[in-house]
């Protein structure tokens, strides 16, 4: 079978392009002939990834694949006008042979949809060509639920594949943090408020006074920004700062797996790729309690930084834990081969390579 992924591909590394990466990689180690239409700001060539930009390239090289009957599977937030704008192209190009499934993955999904009854009505008729709507948790399916998507086609299933998860060499500045900090931890970073830094900067100055040496590495952009100097003054913290900027993804994982904690302090999630990878690697994670967290969590309440401390505290006292991850590639396969076999076969255009 042939499987066509839409959606961001790193860099950067963001949850959604991670996932579409590392399914990926799941199917071609399953001899899958898999490919990804790369609708993100790309980067180097990587094999089968296809940068595409605009509207019209876009509905040109997706009309392609759909004609030739490739399974077709978009990966979007579904929290901005974006986001359903191209589940709406991808849904409604002309193909009905091609199966088409959609991952709708953000945590802010269902306040986006609650707010306007036009964005729900939208969103169930940009749906309406799928087969399958993957939600990645119970909140984003009961959003869907009550836009009026029919329930028999919406699954739920985590947008993680722990068989993808491998650390790899750390830069240099990684390994002298390690050095120097007792505990570290670990975070990922954005400059939308929706990951919280403030309040990890607020907890780390109460975990500081239990741990003088600790540490704590942020990791993504904006590490340098203006903003971040000021949070990280105002708040007493950037003694106890690593900040590390964008890595990439296997190096990442190689500052998780050397931390003595991951800390997720979010105020909104859907089902977070960072704090399966650090509980897959047995690292300790601390998460707020925006959404449902994976079996071995350190849960606080969310915006309590008081909270928040005494659970990393707890955490690095407890140490590591090996947890049981779930992984969504044989999951997805099955079901791609499922729908595939009742399509006939069809020949692959020269539009489509």
């Amino acid at each position: 079978m042939r499987v066509l992924l839409v959606g961001d591909y790193p860099p950067p590394f963001g949850g959604v392009s991670i996932h579409v990466q590392q399914l990926h990689g799941f199917l071609r180690s399953r001899g899958v002939e898999a490919r990804v239409l790369d609708i993100g700001k790309g980067g180097r060539p990587v094999p089968d990834v296809l940068p595409v930009r605009g509207l019209v390239p876009f509905g040109l090289r997706l009309t392609g694949f759909l004609g030739a009957g490739w399974t077709v599977h978009v990966h979007t937030s579904g929290n901005n006008p974006k986001a359903w704008l191209l589940a709406a192209a991808a849904g409604g190009l002309p193909g009905a042979r091609a199966p088409r499934f959609i991952t709708l993955h953000s945590g802010l999904l269902p306040d986006y949809l609650r707010a306007s009854s036009s964005r729900r009505m939208f969103a169930r008729v940009a749906l309406a060509g799928y087969a399958r709507v993957i939600a990645v948790s119970e909140a984003v399916r009961e959003a869907l639920l009550e836009c009026g998507v029919p329930e028999e086609k919406v699954l739920v299933h985590p947008a993680f594949c722990s068989s993808q998860v491998r650390p790899g060499e750390v830069p240099v500045r990684v390994e002298a943090a390690r050095a120097r900090r007792r505990p570290l931890l670990a975070m990922a970073h954005h400059p939308s408020p929706v990951y919280g830094r403030r309040l990890a900067f607020r907890a780390l100055r109460l975990v500081a006074e239990s741990y003088p040496e600790v540490g704590l590495a942020l990791f993504g952009p904006g590490t340098d920004s203006e903003d971040f100097i000021r949070d990280a003054r105002e708040l007493g913290v950037a003694k106890y700062l690593e900040p590390l900027g964008d890595l990439e993804h296997p190096a990442a994982l190689g500052l998780l797996v050397r931390s003595d904690a991951f800390l997720r302090p979010t105020t909104h999630d859907g089902d977070s790729i960072s704090v399966r990878e650090a509980l897959t690697l047995a690292v300790p994670c601390v998460a707020s309690d925006v959404c449902d967290r994976p079996e071995g969590t350190w849960v606080f309440p969310s915006g309590d930084a008081a909270s928040l401390a005494a659970r990393i505290r707890q955490a690095v006292t407890a140490g590591r834990v090996a947890v049981s991850s779930p992984d969504v590639g044989p999951v997805l396969l099955g079901l791609y081969e499922s729908l595939a076999r009742r399509q006939p076969a069809r020949t692959q255009p020269a539009s489509a390579m």
